[in-house]
């Protein structure tokens, strides 16, 4: 997260130069955190293959991730997951906090805003994916097409890796 320039409560402003992860209002005390925002990926899995998704936006477009996004504030990570798969692909899912598989930090896009990653593993429980929302298409690949794939972050490609050697 950018550090913020003006002070949410008050307005006055930050000294936004720091690096800490922390600044405090001069003028009304209060203290702000710059936190990693969190996102939810899922790895569906069918005969052996998993589904990876074409960015259909920036940052990366035309590379490869899971399908998933960002969380929406107050919302529980299973629930966000099953939205986010809903809006990009336009199918309901099987998965549960037990098939959770990685939880990583990671830089999001060329300016380097912090995310936390979630991933999961699971199948689909409803419906047959198409590409919608920001992905631009979709692909079933196997555990040796891993490497030669342009995944847009290697946490994915860690992600995908680790779904496929649990099947």
């Amino acid at each position: 997260m950018r550090p913020f320039r003006f002070c949410p409560n008050c307005g006055s402003q930050l000294d936004s130069s720091t690096s800490d992860p922390e600044v405090t209002c001069d003028s009304c005390g209060d203290t702000w955190y710059r936190n990693p925002a969190p996102t939810v990926g899922c790895v569906l899995l069918r005969d052996g293959k998993a589904l990876i998704s074409k960015r259909g936006s920036e940052p990366f477009k035309d590379r490869f991730d899971v399908p998933g996004g960002f969380l929406e504030p107050g919302e529980e990570a299973i629930e966000g997951l099953k939205r986010e798969i809903k809006e990009e692909l336009g199918v309901e899912i099987a998965t549960s906090i037990a098939d959770c598989l990685q939880i990583e930090p990671h830089r999001y896009g060329p300016d380097g805003d912090w995310t936390l990653a979630i991933g999961f593993k699971g199948s689909i429980a409803k419906g047959e994916p198409s590409p919608s929302d920001d992905v631009a298409a979709i692909e079933w690949v196997g555990l040796s097409e891993l490497d030669s794939i342009d995944f847009a972050w290697e946490h994915d490609r860690r992600l995908v890796r680790k779904a496929l050697s649990d099947e």
